[in-house]
């Protein structure tokens, strides 16, 4: 996000379709994201596309499609992409129909192979030639075995996506990545993955949505982030899911949000260009720098009623937080490393003036 020279209209404007994340994004659990089905309808209004573009292989289209409908975003099954179909994509195009997959996960996975023309099996003993893991919430010791016996067999393993976690309403729960380790562990080999941060489920998701002009929107730097700068997209962070202002601080190059936003709302709206001034970056009303050695601490210069604090943290608007990204990234640039800053937490000093000086982990 380094001497971005933002938009004077919507950003929504600048582009034919938007390829949206859900968990996190648009949904968490059984509840929409607070402003997301509202953003979502003034995009459609707009004439904009929408094509959601998840790493949950577990659902089909349908059954996705169908929630988002339920949650008051109206949706058609088209419009959504899945690991589970980027998955069954690979297995078509390196071997021919028929040939035996053994599942790992739930009904989206399955049909998405039986779409694509392969036989699924359950049992090692049926062999296999393909082992395809994706996450699914009843995946347990048995399928795991199955898994293991089928790859020491010779069957290649590809997993769906390797998200370590997914969150929840109650909060953060397992992912497909985890459970994709307790294989690994067992095997000592490592699957190719499909799903986010691979190009690939991007490039079909845009492929299928006719985009010209995509724009990426993701709550998680490693998968939907990086996906984006892989597949050649700019991105949009958004801090209603897993990843925020601390990780955003540390974020390595090839994980860099483009753009950042509170909600899907800032879709809707302008965003200030950041720009260098000498050795601080600047934001609208905004000013960062980095200080000490090395990157001790990223310092902001407030303007105005000084810190806000919530439960003792310092908290930062949005043009603080961009700013502060862009020092922290030109920072870490210049020295040559993917962060200067601590890998425990970030020191945040906000100064009003000189002596001012809050701190947040």
């Amino acid at each position: 996000m380094t001497e971005q020279p933002g938009s004077t209209e919507p950003l929504v404007d600048q582009h034919d379709t938007v390829l949206l994340d859900l968990d996190g994004v648009v949904y968490r659990g059984a509840h929409a994201v607070p402003h997301a089905p509202e953003a979502i309808a003034a995009l459609r209004q707009r004439g904009v596309g929408v094509m959601y573009v998840t790493n949950n292989a577990s659902r089909p289209p349908a059954t996705v499609s169908d929630h988002l409908t339920e949650l008051g975003i109206p949706t058609e099954p088209h419009e959504v992409t899945t690991a589970a179909q980027a998955a069954a994509g690979l297995v078509a195009d390196e071997h021919p129909a028929g040939t035996r997959v053994l599942v790992v996960g739930g009904v989206g996975l399955r049909e998405a192979l039986t779409e694509v023309g392969m036989t699924v099996v359950e049992s090692a003993d049926d062999d296999p030639a393909v082992v395809v893991q994706g996450f699914a919430p009843d995946v347990g010791w048995q399928q795991l075995s199955e898994a293991l016996l089928a790859i020491d067999r010779g069957a290649e393993h590809i997993a769906s996506n390797l998200d370590a976690t997914i969150p929840l309403e109650r909060g953060i729960a397992i992912g497909n990545g985890s459970l994709v380790a307790a294989l690994v562990n067992a095997t000592g080999r490592h699957p190719r993955s499909t799903g986010k941060p691979q190009p690939a489920i991007f490039h079909q998701a845009a492929q299928r949505a006719g985009a010209r002009r995509p724009l990426v929107v993701g709550d998680r730097l490693d998968t939907d982030l990086e996906g984006a700068r892989a597949a050649g997209y700019p991105g949009l962070h958004v801090l209603t899911g897993v990843d925020g202002p601390a990780e955003l601080l540390r974020c390595a190059p090839a994980r860099r949000p483009s753009l950042l936003a509170l909600d899907l709302r800032g879709l809707l709206v302008p965003h200030p260009p950041v720009r260098r001034d000498g050795d601080r970056w600047v934001c609208a009303d905004a000013v960062a720098w980095v200080e000490g050695a090395p990157g001790e601490a990223v310092v902001v210069l407030r303007t105005g009623d000084g810190e806000r604090r919530v439960q003792g943290e310092v908290v930062l608007d949005l043009d603080e937080l961009r700013a502060a990204c862009a020092a922290a990234w030109a920072a870490s640039d210049e020295a040559g490393l993917p962060t200067t800053l601590a890998d425990a937490g970030v020191d945040i000093s906000v100064r009003t003036r000189p002596e001012d000086v809050g701190a947040i982990a």
